[in-house]
């Protein structure tokens, strides 16, 4: 083995996946997302995950509530024969899933992203009224938004006062210093959308549909399989949202100058098989409006312990600053979008 799986070793995690799940492996070998299994019962992805095993109970009853509801193009978590959903394996926690071939989804057309937006809204429709079972343990996520934005804005604007009473500063400091005040506008101002245009109004439509997202809905989550649909991979992060969260995400993953056209053409395709409304399309602005990748250096500067050099966070930092001004076109088809 190479690469992420270097200290598993071949025979011993042989025989214990087959003792585990009642298959015979004939071969095996590492894959760009884990190690491919091939078994008497089909190609299968030997995966490492960082969620304990009530987390991925959670997952495992999502993706077969999905399946059950006819959303079946995902890679779902097989169980074992004593009917759990992963496995220990050196300190570390592992599941098997199924696997499809397919290549990493490239969404250049607005063809593409309509397929990808399409995907996205009957995974929404089929994840409604879902409820986990006994022992699962949902991660939830409803509400927490706008006090998140608001908490955010109010520590952007902390750090920066802390400079003023720095005899010298970083380069850090300094790249910080004259961008601070634009991002803490950006921060206050997605704050104040989701409290003007019905935010607690969507969590509690959504509380009511019990409404399970993806939560990680971008292209590495996308596969093109063999027959050209959209197969659904990493859904073990799936939580309790709003619908717009995950609608954000996808928005914000298009690359390219074309990512008002892509941006465009999704909204469309989704919003024929669920309708957006105007506060929707306000709180998918406000969610992308908010620099959280800005917002994610800084704190780890400023506010927590660093686990990097002053060099690797300023690289950070300006690398946030460009992903930041790339969501400007996206920004822009939201705020002229208009819901039919």
């Amino acid at each position: 083995m190479s690469g992420t799986y270097t200290r598993i070793k071949r025979d011993d995690i042989k025989k214990l996946i087959e003792s585990e799940y009642g298959i015979n492996i004939i071969n095996m070998h590492e894959g760009d997302k884990g190690i491919l299994l091939y078994t008497d019962c089909g190609t299968k992805m030997l995966k490492k995950v960082k969620r304990d095993d009530a987390k991925l109970q959670f997952a495992a009853s999502a993706y077969q509530y999905l399946y059950d509801r006819g959303f079946c193009n995902m890679s779902r978590i097989n169980k074992t024969q004593s009917d759990g959903c992963s496995f220990e394996y050196n300190t570390s926690r592992y599941i098997v899933q199924d696997y499809t071939r397919g290549n990493v989804m490239e969404i250049r057309t607005p063809e593409a992203a309509a397929k990808i937006a399409e995907a996205l809204a009957l995974l929404h429709k089929a994840g409604e009224n879902f409820v986990p079972p006994q022992g699962g343990h949902a991660r939830v996520d409803w509400g927490k938004w706008m006090d998140k934005f608001k908490a955010n804005s109010i520590n952007i604007k902390k750090y920066g006062k802390g400079l003023q009473d720095k005899k010298i500063l970083t380069k850090f400091d300094k790249i910080y210093e004259k961008c601070a005040q634009e991002y803490y506008e950006k921060m206050f101002n997605a704050y104040l959308i989701l409290r003007n245009f019905g935010y607690l109004e969507k969590v509690q439509q959504s509380m009511k549909q019990n409404q399970l997202i993806h939560s990680e809905y971008r292209r590495h989550s996308l596969l093109l399989d063999d027959q050209g649909a959209v197969f659904v991979i990493n859904l073990e992060n799936c939580a309790y949202d709003i619908r717009e969260a995950d609608i954000a995400t996808m928005l914000e993953s298009f690359t390219g100058r074309n990512k008002a056209e892509l941006a465009g053409a999704a909204l469309k395709a989704y919003s024929r098989i669920i309708k957006l409304d105007r506060r929707s399309i306000k709180v998918i602005q406000a969610l992308i409006l908010q620099p959280k990748h800005f917002y994610k250096v800084i704190e780890r500067y400023y506010g927590r312990k660093k686990n990097f050099t002053e060099a690797e966070l300023c690289y950070k930092l300006e690398r946030a600053i460009k992903k930041e001004a790339r969501k400007g076109q996206v920004l822009e088809v939201l705020e002229d979008y208009r819901t039919l």
